[in-house]
This record gives C-alpha cells, sequence and structure tokens, in this order.
C-alpha cells in the first residue's frame, strides 16, 4: 500500500455485516487498514459477543487503535439493547428540563458503549423538533427551542466525554426543519439565513468551537449553498464551520450510502467532494466495496489534482488525532454509574397536556396499534411493551398501524361491549389518516376517553375533542412503566412541553 492510498483510507469509516469477523472479512479489513468501524443493530447479539467482535477489530490495527463508532442515541435510535441500560429519547430528557440529569445520562450512555468496545457515540442530536412531520428526527430532539437544545445536548455530551467517549454533535447545519428524511431523497430547507442563524443554527454555534466532533446532515440549506447538500459543500463546511464557528474537531460525514447521496453525485464521487469541501472522515456503513473504491477516488483524485494532497493530510490528521485521544474498553462487568436513570427520565418526563386523572384499571380498555420501526429504508416489525402488563386487569384491543374499516368496526363494537374507558395509545396517528380515523370515532363516542402521544406529542393537535391528553415521548419499557405510574400509581405528570403544539 502506497503513502497515499494509506492516507485515502485513513479518512474512511465503514461498516460490515455480522456479528464476528470471518478469516476472509478480517484479513480484507487488515489489508485496507480503514479509519474506523461503524456499528449497527446487525453486527449486536449481546455485550460479550459485540465486545469479541470490537477486541477483533481493535487486533487488526496493532499500534493504532481504530475507531469503533455507534449510534446511541437513547430511544429507537439504540444498537446497543438487551443488557443495556433503556434510556428514552431525548425528547423525554427535553421535557425534564433538567441538564444534571442528561449528563447523568450522557455518563450512563458512555458506560455501555464503551464496555461493549465502542469508542465515538454518533450522538447527541443538535436538530430541533421544529417539523410536526419530521419522521426522521421525531422524539431524537431534545426540544423545538435551541437554547433548550444547546444547554441539554451540552451536559449529555459532558456525560459522555466524562465517560470515556467521544460525543458527536449531528446533523450540521440541522435537520429539524424538513419532514424529508434524507436517508430517503435529498432534504431542502428554504427559510432566510437570519431565521436559520437564530434557531437551527443556533445549538452548534454554541457548542462547536470547543466539540471534538461533529456529524454533516445530507440536506441543501438555500440560504448557506443553494447549489450543494451541506455535507458536500465548502461554504457550509469550511466558510461555516472551521473558519466562523471555530470548530477544530473532527468532521464525519452521516453515511455516504443514503439517497440522498447515492442518488445523486454517488457514494464514491461523493465520499471525493465531501473530503475536498471539509469533511475529514466519510461513513460508507453497509459496503466494503464501495468503501474501496471510495479510497482509491480519493488518492486518483489528489494524483489527478482535483483534491489537494495537503486537505486529504489535515483530514487524516484530524481522524488520527482523535484515534490517539480514544479510552480503553471498560471490563464488561463494570457497574452501571446510574442504575434505573432511564425509568427516572420516563417517569419525570410524563406530561399531562390536558385532563387527565388516576384511573382504575378494572374499569379501563386499552386501544393501541402495532407498527414497525423504520430507520431509513429499513423496517422491522417490533413488538412493544404492553401498558397491559402494568396493570394486568386492564382489557387491552389491539390494531394495525392502519385499521381498515373491518377493524374500526371491530373496534367500536369491542368498545361498546366493555362498557370500559377507553385509553388510546396513539402512535404517530398524524402520518397514517386510518389510524387517525380510529382514534377519532373513539374520542368522539366516549367523552372521558384518555388519549396517549405514545412519541412525538404532535399527535396531539390531531385530536382538539380529546378532554384527557397526555404526551409520553416513547414506547419503551421506562416510558410505559412512567406511564402506567401516572394512570394507575397515582404519580404525578411532571413534565412539560418541549414543543409546542397548535390544535386543528
Amino acid at each position: 500500500m502506497t503513502d497515499l492510498q494509506r492516507l485515502a483510507r485513513g479518512a474512511i469509516v465503514v461498516g460490515f455485516d455480522g456479528h464476528r469477523l470471518s478469516s476472509d472479512l478480517a484479513e480484507r479489513l487488515r489489508e485496507n487498514a480503514f479509519a474506523g468501524y461503524i456499528l449497527f443493530a446487525r453486527n449486536v447479539v449481546s455485550f460479550a459477543q459485540v465486545r469479541e467482535l470490537t477486541d477483533a477489530l481493535r487486533a487488526l490495527h496493532g499500534g493504532l487503535a481504530p475507531i469503533v463508532a455507534i449510534d446511541q442515541e437513547g430511544g429507537r435510535v439504540a444498537r446497543l439493547r438487551e443488557g443495556a441500560q433503556t434510556i428514552p429519547p431525548m425528547m423525554a430528557l427535553g421535557a425534564t428540563g433538567d441538564r444534571e440529569l442528561a449528563r447523568r445520562v450522557g455518563e450512563s450512555l458512555a458506560h455501555d458503549v464503551r464496555r461493549a468496545g465502542c469508542t465515538v457515540d454518533y450522538a447527541p442530536v443538535l436538530d430541533l423538533a421544529a417539523d410536526p412531520m419530521s419522521g426522521a428526527i421525531g422524539t431524537r430532539a431534545f426540544a423545538a427551542d435551541p437554547l433548550a437544545v444547546a444547554g441539554l445536548a451540552s451536559a449529555v455530551a459532558s456525560g459522555l466525554s466524562a465517560g470515556g467517549i467521544v460525543p458527536t454533535f449531528k446533523h450540521f447545519p440541522g435537520h429539524g426543519s424538513t419532514a424529508d428524511d434524507s436517508h430517503l431523497m435529498l432534504p431542502v430547507i428554504d427559510m432566510d439565513e437570519r431565521t436559520l442563524r437564530a434557531r437551527d443554527l443556533l445549538p452548534f454555534a454554541r457548542l462547536l468551537p470547543g466539540a471534538q466532533a461533529v456529524m454533516t446532515a445530507h440536506i441543501v440549506v438555500r440560504a448557506l449553498d443553494p447549489l450543494h447538500p451541506a455535507t458536500l459543500s465548502r461554504r457550509i463546511l469550511t466558510g461555516l464551520l472551521r473558519d466562523e464557528l471555530g470548530f477544530r474537531g473532527v468532521c464525519f460525514t452521516d453515511c455516504m450510502q443514503m439517497d440522498a447521496i447515492a442518488r445523486g453525485i454517488g457514494t464514491v464521487e461523493g465520499v471525493v467532494a465531501a473530503i475536498a469541501a471539509g469533511a475529514d472522515c466519510a461513513l460508507v456503513s453497509h459496503d466494503i466495496d464501495l468503501a474501496v473504491q471510495a479510497a482509491g477516488a480519493l488518492a486518483d483524485a489528489v494524483r489527478e489534482g482535483r483534491l489537494e494532497r495537503t486537505r486529504l493530510e489535515e483530514a487524516c490528521e484530524r481522524v488520527r488525532a482523535l484515534r490517539e485521544a480514544q479510552s480503553p474498553p471498560l471490563p464488561l462487568e463494570a457497574p452501571a454509574p446510574y442504575p434505573g436513570i432511564g425509568r427516572e427520565v420516563a417517569a419525570r418526563a410524563i406530561t399531562a397536556v390536558r385532563g387527565a386523572q388516576s384511573l382504575d384499571p378494572a374499569t379501563a380498555v386499552v386501544v393501541s396499534f402495532q407498527t414497525s420501526t423504520t430507520e431509513g429504508a429499513e423496517g422491522t416489525f417490533d413488538e412493544y411493551p404492553s401498558l397491559r402488563r402494568e396493570a394486568p386487569a386492564l382489557h387491552e384491543i389491539v390494531l394495525s398501524l392502519q385499521p381498515d374499516d373491518a377493524e374500526r368496526a371491530r373496534l367500536a363494537d369491542a368498545l361498546a361491549r366493555t362498557k370500559r374507558r377507553p385509553i388510546v395509545l396513539a402512535r404517530r396517528a398524524r402520518f397514517y389518516p386510518e389510524q387517525m380515523a380510529a382514534i377519532h370515532a373513539v374520542l368522539d363516542a366516549f367523552e372521558d376517553a384518555v388519549l396517549v402521544a405514545l412519541r412525538e406529542p404532535f399527535d396531539l393537535t390531531c385530536f382538539p375533542q380529546a378532554r384527557h391528553a397526555i404526551a409520553a415521548y416513547g414506547d419503551d419499557d421506562a416510558c410505559i412503566a412512567a406511564l402506567a405510574g401516572v394512570l394507575f400509581g397515582g404519580r404525578e405528570a411532571a413534565g412539560t412541553l418541549p414543543v409546542g403544539i397548535a390544535e386543528r
């Protein structure tokens, strides 16, 4: 491998399939010597298994340890689950408004990430909960207010750093003001620059001058660069990020195989354009062949004069400095710094938006909607914790995410027969007209029904007739247990809405 080829590979982080390294995969990774690796749920079975995998990845590199990165945000974006602390979505932290609690959450995340043998967490999110129809961001955002986001994200990052993990603020310069998902398309944000700087950019401006790492967004922000996605924009990654905001850490790209890039310039040429624009490390998360091609394209671009060698050297030096500063793994059996912190967050987050007093589970019936979780283009079916598990005296009626006319008719008949007070668990109903229709029918027929927005509180805007409305922010174990505590255990719903909701 030539020195130029080595430089090119030092600016790329790759992902791969599988729970362990086969001899062929190990040899291929050893030969290419990429800067590091990113793990997804596809790589994780258990803590013991993933630690064996990350130890094997480190062994490939000998002296300088590679980056071993993971997305462990809390909520639905958490690659480590079994054996890890359940951390609710960051919007639940936003509902508590407690920065010290946020710091402890960051330290708890670091504990699990580091036990797994990872060194970099692509978290926290600095995007605002600005667009009610954003499925890509949603409860991953702390709040709609940029100062609240900056304060809570700074606290989480402080906890991650204290726990020995490099935090990565994302997605620069802000993905929260669009409903489009860059996994699937190229979003465009069209707002004036003054508004952008006072709102979406503010958390980044506050936190990036002293940050170790940032991740770019594959979005076009017309006020900043009308022609290029931020990931490929020199105006944004050099002019704004480096020269104006004073960021001196490592600039990671979001995955270059996402459709926002792959269906435009393409992954391989996109990597070259991103490094030329000012990124330091490109993520090629799903295909080693593409990563190898991208490294070759970087080397060719230097030889052909399309990319200055000094720019590539600068990128690799920043990546090397981050690698040198990484902390070693924790023992698998290392005790958690704050056991049960996820349940504390969830319990303090539950928000009574309207009405909502304690119920008797023996006289109530839960109406819920099953679903699949979609992260980008990949969807998998999930079975969510049941409220009935927390209160066995409940009756439960489960519908599909988008119930048809026959399901809705069966629901009406079942509710009429039970004569119980409905508790309706809305699951992103604003995206699903059939679910909305089913919920409207229940609320119109039962004035005492309780409506719960299990994820984003924006669902509540669709149902102004609901006299009792609660925001839970998540549908994981911790959030469901916290909801049960408020509905049936007499606990106070102490949270405050971190987003504005306008009834319609």
